[in-house]
């Protein structure tokens, strides 16, 4: 049986992989896109890892920056 916690890790990953491919396609560094959204690099970086549960704000500071939706940003996480 998985635990809630190993899942949550898991859904973390994802949303990080997902982040950091789509910041890569708009050729953006992490501080380039921390500019833009108002989100600290280091931040960012532990979103990209996995490591941080960013808020629904966040999400969408990061999704604003990206010129995307934040559906797209969740889009098969």
């Amino acid at each position: 049986m998985v635990s809630i916690k190993m899942r949550g890790n898991f859904v973390y990953q994802r949303l990080g992989e997902k982040l950091a491919k789509l910041r890569k396609e708009k050729s953006l560094s992490q501080d380039d896109l921390s500019s833009l959204c108002d989100v600290d690099r280091t931040y960012i970086a532990r979103i990209e890892n996995g490591k941080a549960n960013p808020s629904f704000k966040v999400l969408m500071k990061i999704a604003r920056g990206l010129r995307i939706r934040v559906s797209k940003l969740l889009e098969g996480v």
